[in-house]
């Protein structure tokens, strides 16, 4: 009588250890095993548009020219949603609060000069024209 439990507690403790996982439960994962990136930081298909954009934004993908085809959609939903308006209202904020913490001479001659570029000036209406592609 008292080899029953434990038989039954070491066949319950190999059939739950090789029980395999499904592929679905894989695409929950933080970290993949296996990058879905090319060697150059390319575009591959698989990849999902937000991790492209991220991967863009962080200067991990580089040598792009345009958004990838299946991405359009999305980088149009994004530039003309709320949330590309937060990102730019966090971005302005942060360079207000880093011009308040600098300490300037109150003679009159401080100067201030702003690099006009894609961080500066919106590329909204360059992205809609060419359908966000």
């Amino acid at each position: 009588m008292k080899i029953l439990p434990v038989l039954l507690f070491f066949l319950l403790t190999t059939l739950v250890a090789t029980t395999q996982a499904s592929d679905s439960a894989l695409s929950h994962q933080i970290h993949l095993l296996r990058p879905k990136t090319g060697s150059r930081g390319s575009h591959v298909p698989g990849v999902s548009c937000l991790s492209w954009r991220l991967g863009v934004e962080t200067h991990n993908i580089i040598g792009w020219t345009t958004v990838p085809a299946a991405c359009e959609g999305y980088v149009g939903h994004y530039m003309l949603g709320h949330q590309y308006r937060k990102d730019s209202k966090a971005v302005t904020y942060e360079a207000l609060l880093y011009a308040k913490s600098l300490n300037l001479t109150k003679d009159g001659k401080n100067l201030w000069i702003f690099d006009i570029d894609e961080t500066t000036l919106s590329n909204l209406p360059y992205y809609a024209h060419h359908g966000f592609g």
